[in-house]
């Protein structure tokens, strides 16, 4: 993937809200800032060598329902997170990295499907366990796994686990609660 072929997609995006439409806005200015070395994924603000701030992908991972969410024990956040993380220069789009993210993470690989059209973007800070990444500009999509999917831990994590959307676990990280939520309510309207 390049950066103008990430452009591209979120370009595409239909914001839910003003703020999500301002990320998109400051997420295009990122790659234009960061274009990497002949418009290549080396360098840009799709690499972790790129940057300081630089994309990610995650996925927020329901049921089909939409009432229960797979978070992951994160062993250098130590907190309760949505599968994801940095992008690699193979991956076909901003979507293939969050379903690759998800299937290492989780295992369920081909039991996760894209809920089309559905996405979310957050901005966060990141502490010093991460090394040079500073900041991740995060796209979240929304994928859901059938009723009894099994989770099998990755090397990244402690845990991984479904989770009621109404008990989450002690220690989920602040911003992914109103993610879940507003990810559910689009699944179910």
């Amino acid at each position: 993937m390049t950066p103008a072929e990430a452009d591209a997609e979120l370009a595409r995006l239909r914001p839910a809200d003003p703020e999500q439409a301002a990320l998109v806005a400051d997420y295009r200015a990122q790659l234009a800032a960061h274009p990497g070395a002949g418009g290549g994924f080396a360098g840009s603000a799709l690499h972790r060598a790129g940057p300081p701030a630089h994309l990610t992908a995650s996925a927020l991972v329901l049921d089909e329902s939409a009432t229960r969410a797979l978070l992951l024990l994160h062993r250098k956040a130590r907190a309760w997170l949505q599968p994801g993380g940095h992008l690699e220069g193979a991956d076909a789009s901003l979507l293939a990295a969050a379903v690759r993210e998800a299937s290492e993470e989780t295992g369920l690989g081909p039991l996760l499907r894209p809920a089309a059209g559905l996405v979310d973007l957050h901005r966060h800070a990141l502490g010093a366990a991460f090394g040079r990444c500073r900041e991740h500009l995060d796209v979240a999509f929304v994928l859901t796994a059938p009723e009894g999917a099994q989770p099998v831990v990755s090397a990244e994590s402690d845990r991984v686990a479904w989770f009621p959307l109404d008990a989450l676990p002690g220690g989920v990280a602040p911003d992914v609660p109103p993610r879940l939520r507003r990810a559910a309510a689009l699944l179910r309207a």
